[in-house]
C-alpha cells in the first residue's frame, strides 16, 4: 500500500470518530429542551412573584393612605351652618355598610368651606372611592369621584367596610336609621392581591370619634 491510500485510510477513521450519530444528536437536543424549558419555568416563576410583589406593596400603599385619608375627614366632620335641607343638617348624613356620607373639608381649602363627602366601595371592581359634592348634592350625581385603593378591595356584605356604635357601646344596625345616634365608627379596610389563592388578605383597623359630634 502506497504511502496516499494510508493517509486516506486514517484520515477517514478519525472523521468517523469524531462524528456525531443520529441518536447521539438527538440525546443532546433532548437535554438542550429539557434545560431550556427550566431555564424558562424558574424565569416564569420568578416574573409572577416580581409582580404579585409589586401588586402587594402597590395595594397597601394605597390601603394606608386611604385609611389615613378615611380616618383624618371622619374625626373633623361637622354640621353645615347654613345646611342646603333639614336632612341634611347633619354632621354624618348616611352610615351604611360599605357607604358613609359625611361633611367634611375635603379640598382643604383657605376658607375651610365643608363638601358632601361619600366614601364607598364598587364591589363589582373591588375598588374604593371618594366623592365630593360641592353643592351638597346628596344624589351625587356630577360629583368629583377619587380612587382610594383600585382592583384589590375584599370588603363586601359579609365583611363590611364599616361599622358603628352609639354613645353606650351598642352596635348600631345598618343601615344607621338615625346618624345622630353615631359615636365612634370603626373602619376594617381588607386588601387581597389574589381571592382564589394565599397569602391571606391584609387587614387595616381604626375607631375614628368624630370630634364634632351634637350630644343629643
Amino acid at each position: 500500500m502506497n504511502g496516499g491510500a494510508r493517509f486516506r485510510r486514517i484520515r477517514s477513521r478519525v472523521s468517523d470518530e469524531a462524528g456525531l450519530s443520529l441518536v447521539e444528536l438527538l440525546v443532546a437536543m433532548l437535554i438542550m429542551i429539557v434545560i431550556l424549558g427550566a431555564i424558562y419555568t424558574i424565569w416564569f416563576g420568578l416574573q409572577r412573584t416580581y409582580s404579585f410583589t409589586d401588586d402587594d406593596m402597590t395595594a397597601q400603599e394605597q390601603a394606608r393612605a386611604a385609611m389615613d385619608e378615611m380616618v383624618e375627614l371622619i374625626r373633623t366632620s361637622r354640621q353645615p351652618d347654613p345646611a342646603p335641607s333639614e336632612a341634611l343638617a347633619l354632621v354624618i348624613v348616611a352610615a351604611d355598610d360599605n357607604s358613609l356620607v359625611c361633611w367634611t373639608d375635603s379640598d382643604r381649602d383657605v376658607n375651610h368651606d365643608l363638601e358632601l363627602v361619600r366614601f364607598r366601595i364598587d364591589t363589582s371592581s373591588r375598588t374604593l372611592y371618594r366623592d365630593d359634592s360641592q353643592t351638597g348634592d346628596a344624589s351625587f350625581s356630577g360629583a368629583h369621584s377619587v380612587r382610594l385603593v383600585g382592583k384589590w378591595i375584599s370588603n363586601n356584605e359579609s365583611k363590611p367596610l364599616f361599622s358603628y356604635m352609639s354613645a353606650n357601646g351598642t352596635v348600631l344596625e345598618t343601615p344607621v336609621a338615625d346618624p345622630t345616634q353615631i359615636r365612634q365608627v370603626a373602619i376594617d379596610l381588607l386588601i387581597d392581591i389574589y381571592t382564589e389563592r394565599a397569602p391571606i388578605s391584609h387587614e387595616l383597623r381604626s375607631v375614628v370619634q368624630p370630634r364634632n359630634l351634637r350630644q343629643y
